[in-house]
Parts: structure tokens; sequence; C-alpha cells
């Protein structure tokens, strides 16, 4: 499995707006992709496409809720979707909270 710089997304705290969606498939890479959630009408932004991401930071920047931290390394599979980080919290790397 290659390592990889990622953007991680707090399910938590995305309220579904898609602007990571827009301006990651604007500027090209598009990485993310936003899947339905049971109880939540707009969805949840996740890393989709990891091999295509180029670290720009784009998506964290546009995040109006702060839900997408910064690159992180992360083990994934290419073309197979990241799993979210259900109430991930970043002290000292990520742990479950």
């Amino acid at each position: 499995m290659p390592i990889a710089i990622l953007p991680d997304v707090d399910e938590q705290r995305c309220i579904g707006c898609a602007l990571c969606v827009e301006i990651c498939t604007a500027l090209g890479p598009d990485v993310l992709r936003v899947k339905p959630v049971e109880g939540w009408k707009r969805g949840k932004a996740f890393v989709f496409y990891p091999e295509r991401c180029i670290s720009d930071g784009a998506c964290v920047g546009v995040c109006p809720t702060h839900a997408i931290f910064w690159m992180r390394p992360m083990e994934y599979t290419a073309g197979q979707p990241v799993p979210l980080h259900k109430n991930g919290v970043f002290s000292k790397g990520w742990e479950e909270g």
C-alpha cells in the first residue's frame, strides 16, 4: 500500500455544503465526493480519489466549519474510498475520540 499526504474530513463537523468538492473539482484533482448519510439532508464530504490529491490545501481553506484537517500521512488503496474518521481528534496523531 502506498503512503500519501491527504486531507481528512471530520464527519461531525462537516455540514455538507460541498464547497470543498467544488473547489477541488474546479482546480482539477477531483479528489472529494459527498456521500449520503442517514438522517442528514445534504450528505457529508469524504476523500474518494486519494491518488489524485496534489496536496494544495484548497479544500482546507474553503471549509466554513474547519471539518477538513490539514494533510496527514495515511495508508490507502488506490481506487478505493478512504474511510471517514468518526469523532476523529487530532492530538499528537489521530485517535478515535
